[in-house]
């Protein structure tokens, strides 16, 4: 077998590819440090997959971590653009008390306003409200439902931290999409009861209500007497999970948390 790489030309111009390579990692990479072991391949096609995979791991690195910016939103001025027209006003507290929150979508004019929802305007509304003197959190956990596998995954940041199965909206009354946010934690106090030992409302409405059905039309998350439902089509818009779920969903969420549905 010839050992020969080629023409002095051919070797020319695999050279000048790997030093070109050399220098674009060195401007996106920092040095090694001190001491370190670099190894380099006589093998330029593995060579040139090793570059490639430390590319790609340098780019993965360079994200940013994803958070989210909770912003207390009690009496806040709802304007159509930042300085705009009024919309309305939010309420100190959701209709079963709890101080209200949302997330943070967007920001202009210096972070000095927020883009949010509003969960009295149908589903996916939002308007800006100015952020001086609001109290923020910052928080790495969310909800994310896939309607077409039926699951729910608790996120930290870009990763799932645990999947659950879930019960989603009957083909008559379909759960809606979208971006929400978490209203209200609520203890039921009757683990037995038809929502489970806890619900978590969701800031989105359910515009297709089974005919005859009383229990309002904020959507939720929340438990189920009827576990055998899990993982199927059967409820009217709200997503059912298990106890499990529920207890860890309850230590990463809060008002405001985000909750995004999607198909």
């Amino acid at each position: 077998m010839s050992n020969d790489r080629g023409t002095p030309a051919r070797r020319r111009l695999l050279l000048t590819m790997m030093l070109s390579a050399s220098l674009l990692l060195s401007a996106v990479w920092p040095a090694a440090p001190a001491g370190a072991q670099v190894c380099v391949g006589h093998d330029t096609d593995r060579g040139g997959a090793v570059l490639r995979d430390l590319v790609r791991a340098r780019a993965r690195a360079a994200r940013p971590p994803l958070r989210f910016t909770l912003v207390e939103t009690a009496g806040a001025v709802v304007r159509r653009h930042p300085g705009g027209h009024v919309i309305g006003t939010i309420a100190d507290a959701t209709p079963l008390g709890t101080p209200t929150w949302s997330w943070a979508r967007a920001t202009a004019h210096h972070r000095r306003w927020a883009r949010v929802a509003l969960s009295w305007m149908p589903n996916s509304t939002q308007g800006w409200i100015r952020l001086a003197g609001r109290h923020r959190v910052r928080t790495r956990y969310w909800v994310k439902a896939d309607l077409s596998r039926r699951r729910l995954r608790l996120m930290r940041g870009r990763r799932a931290q645990a999947t659950f199965p879930a019960a989603i909206g009957a083909p008559s009354s379909p759960t809606p999409t979208g971006r929400y946010v978490v209203t209200d934690l609520v203890a039921t106090g009757d683990p037995a009861g038809p929502f489970g030992a806890f619900a978590f409302g969701l800031s989105g409405q359910q515009p297709n209500l089974p005919p005859g059905w009383t229990g309002g039309d904020q959507l939720a998350i929340h438990g189920t007497n009827d576990p055998d439902s899990i993982g199927t089509a059967s409820s009217a818009g709200c997503l059912r999970v298990s106890e499990t779920a529920l207890e860890a969903l309850q230590r990463a969420l809060r008002p405001g948390s985000p909750v995004v549905i999607a198909r």
